[in-house]
């Protein structure tokens, strides 16, 4: 790619520095403007990534030459910021999950098809090498019949995560474990078995009581390919394991741990386990995670804007782990399984 893009960055947090990190890693791509509420931490963050820093959210917009904007603020200000972004006519790539309702969700999608503007939705944990050997033996049918989709995300989260933080908070986070810290497992177990049919979910506030989210939460589910599951997504389980994701077939079956392949058991096939990279582990820590997925979205992100095509992970796309989510939620609430 040798058109130049300009970036502009809605946040200056840990993930906002992520994305930044990325962006200077790509060829063509440049970081020009960076905007948050805070003007100390948007002078620091823009001095680092040699950007403009902005606490006006409509001057950001109207920087010159930005033409994606990275949406990095709490998820419950995705769509507003992305929404905006796309009225100012910028391409939006905005931090999972596309934001905490189908309602907001919607917006955003309909803002940026109205705006004839491309939406992507950070899930960089598609493009991982391992990830996207699994999905194509389960498109080949080299599984079979699938039969189970296990997803486990048992995670820990310090005390001062949730303290005086939006992390757990209706308003900002949605909820709490599930569709902060899990959805990207959710995502890829949607991604590779199919759309959810039927849930059951029981969720609680176990390990930090106060806070209005979940740090736990355990689902069944039944897809509508037949095939049963489970979900289980908390950040009360010290101190911390690498997430798994199971997949079962009639003829054998494939387990992501972490972000390698921990296991490759399909009838006919001599192949070893391992093989990838560990690019993060958000166990115990939030911030131990490398900016090497997030490059390859926005790479993506970059060649859809030249190419004039779809991202790989747009706003429809994105919005389908959402819709799990959301329906875990409400059968949790209600005691009640959910049939979607």
């Amino acid at each position: 790619m040798t058109t130049e893009i300009g970036f502009g960055i809605a946040g200056c947090g840990m993930i906002a520095k992520v994305q930044a990190e990325a962006v200077a890693s790509i060829p063509g791509a440049r970081l020009l403007a960076v905007c948050a509420r805070d003007e100390k931490r948007v002078a620091e963050f823009a001095a680092k990534f040699g950007a403009t820093g902005y606490t006006d959210y409509d001057q950001f917009l109207d920087h010159p030459g930005l033409r994606i904007v990275n949406v990095c603020t709490p998820s419950g200000l995705h769509a507003e910021q992305g929404v905006a972004a796309a009225r100012a006519g910028k391409h939006v790539l905005v931090e999972k999950p596309i934001d905490t309702t189908l309602e907001k969700a919607d917006s955003l999608i309909e803002a940026c098809d109205r705006g004839g503007v491309k939406l992507g939705v950070i899930f960089q944990s598609r493009f991982l090498p391992a990830v996207q050997k699994i999905k194509r033996a389960i498109d080949e049918g080299r599984l079979g019949r699938l039969m189970i989709g296990d997803a486990y995300v048992k995670w820990y989260r310090a005390p001062e995560y949730y303290a005086g933080s939006w992390h757990g908070t209706m308003a900002m986070d949605g909820g709490g474990a599930l569709i902060n810290q899990a959805i990207h497992t959710v995502d890829l177990l949607r991604w590779m078995m199919g759309p959810v049919d039927a849930a059951f979910a029981m969720k609680a506030a176990l390990r930090y009581p106060r806070i209005e989210g979940e740090d736990t939460l355990v689902a069944s589910l039944r897809f509508k390919n037949g095939a049963l599951g489970v979900i289980e997504a908390a950040t009360s389980a010290k101190p911390g394991f690498k997430r798994r994701l199971e997949i079962s077939g009639e003829r054998g079956a494939i387990i992501l741990d972490g972000d390698t392949i921990g296991c490759w058991a399909i009838d006919g096939e001599d192949e070893e386990a391992g093989g990838g990279e560990q690019t993060t582990d958000g166990s115990a820590d939030p911030a131990a995670i490398s900016n090497v997925g997030h490059r390859r979205q926005i790479e993506d992100m970059m060649r859809a804007v030249i190419e004039d095509r779809a991202p790989m992970i747009d706003g429809r796309e994105g919005r389908k782990s959402l819709e799990v989510v959301v329906a875990l939620y409400e059968s949790a609430v209600s005691g009640q399984a959910v049939k979607f």
